[in-house]
């Protein structure tokens, strides 16, 4: 990793975190992304950072915008299902908050970053739901867990439509690891987060060799939903997502 740059996001804590420490152990430069001054107060890493609320597609961009080059992104950032998974979310554009934090700021990061990139790392999540595209934002009947899961989904599809030339993959990191979103939902962890920040410094190494359009659990290929391989439902979703994005 010496000589590379990274930019990672959701760095406060959980897995961001130890990746940060991972990586700049192995002669990395790392950006850590978080969210508030005092979340990058409380982190102790010879890392840049940068702040930003992703939940904000204004933040977002201008987070894209001030990185400048980065060898390797990271999606990390996350928003899990929610203390009251019955209680809808929004974000501070008003779209559904996991939606909007989990996928939205993944796509616009990607894009801003992978004509710069040489390896882009989605850190999404086995537990996936096909889209309802008549109900995109979850409106009808809300779910916490199912506004995740198609999120997570949605950042999957993502990575098999990043641009020809810059190697990309998905990854689950491991089921309940013991990180402050799983704590959040009331969950008894199951793994660790060293666990999980393990698996995907195994991704990254795997996608900086080349290997690209894949799905991995933890540190073994995988099969997404069987949505994420319909190109005419990432069809679909790249224009609904374009619609919301705007100009």
């Amino acid at each position: 990793m010496r000589g590379l740059s990274f930019l990672v996001t959701g760095a406060a804590g959980g897995l961001g975190s130890i990746l940060c420490r991972m990586l700049l152990a192995e002669g990395a430069t790392v950006i850590a992304h978080v969210r508030t001054p005092d979340q990058q107060a409380e982190l102790d890493l010879p890392a840049r950072f940068v702040i930003s609320d992703l939940s904000s597609l204004a933040e977002t961009r201008a987070l894209a915008r001030a990185v400048g080059p980065v060898d390797v992104l990271v999606n990390n950032a996350g928003v899990g299902f929610g203390r009251n998974q019955l209680h809808r979310e929004v974000s501070r554009d008003g779209l559904e908050l996991r939606f909007a934090v989990n996928y939205l700021a993944a796509y616009v990061l990607t894009h801003a970053l992978q004509d710069r990139a040489k390896a882009i790392i989605q850190v999404a999540s086995i537990g996936q739901r096909a889209l309802d595209f008549d109900d995109l934002q979850c409106e009808r009947s809300y779910d916490g867990i199912v506004a995740y899961r198609r999120s997570k989904l949605a950042q999957v599809m993502l990575s098999f439509d990043v641009r020809a030339g810059v190697p990309c993959n998905a990854l689950h990191p491991g089921t309940f690891l013991d990180t402050p979103m799983v704590r959040e939902s009331g969950i008894t962890p199951l793994g660790t987060a060293q666990e999980g920040a393990d698996a995907i410094m195994f991704v990254i190494q795997q996608t900086l060799a080349g290997t690209t359009g894949r799905f991995f659990d933890q540190r073994s290929l995988a099969q997404a939903d069987p949505q994420a391989y319909d190109l005419d439902a990432r069809r679909r979703l790249r224009e609904r997502t374009a619609e919301l994005l705007g100009p």
